[in-house]
């Protein structure tokens, strides 16, 4: 494996936290979500800077549990240099699905049923399923904890609560983000 360096988690999270900044902007558009008090564009002064820490963090963790499980189930794929296209196809795909979360808010259980669906018809066709899987049930249930957490706190407000503050398709956008994360760390960090 290549040496790890600090500037290659800098382009992860700076990428990962414009994406993820665009896309939430379209979830304050369409009224999926609401901050109380908005800075630009309706979203608060902390998303950027939340987003870029969130996917910093995402990624030494990937990096850090990659190591621990590797004599457990098969990962060797996972931590080889990536490539543009597989990047940028989890990122388009992710971004969709995101995208999706926003302009069909008000059908909540649709949503969960077609996230979760192409999650797992997305998992069949995929290299190291365990793994993944693993990653992706990680990334929904933090995920949704992570923005529970901030909603608990009267930081964000979301148009369907189902559960802890969240809707439940919340998780299947994050385990689809899991196909992203890794695909990008596999081009940021062990290239």
């Amino acid at each position: 494996m290549n040496t790890l360096n600090k500037s290659d988690f800098f382009w992860l999270a700076l990428l990962g936290a414009i994406i993820a900044t665009l896309c939430d902007a379209n979830h304050v558009y369409t009224q999926t979500l609401s901050y109380p008090n908005p800075f630009f564009a309706g979203q608060a002064w902390w998303v950027f800077p939340g987003f870029f820490l969130v996917f910093a963090f995402m990624g030494i963790t990937y990096v850090t549990l990659v190591r621990v499980v590797q004599g457990v189930m098969p990962v060797a794929n996972s931590q080889i240099a990536g490539n543009a296209p597989a990047m940028v196809e989890a990122l388009v795909t992710f971004a969709l699905v995101y995208l999706l979360s926003g302009f069909g808010n008000e059908s909540p259980g649709l949503l969960s049923l077609i996230f979760f669906g192409t999650f797992f018809l997305r998992l069949a066709v995929t290299y190291e399923r365990g793994w993944l899987l693993l990653l992706a049930i990680l990334l929904g249930i933090g995920g949704m904890v992570g923005e529970g957490l901030i909603s608990l706190f009267g930081q964000v407000s979301y148009r369907h609560v189902d559960v802890f503050g969240v809707p439940y398709w919340l998780g299947g956008l994050y385990m689809h983000g899991a196909l992203a994360l890794r695909e990008s760390v596999r081009y940021f960090i062990y290239r």
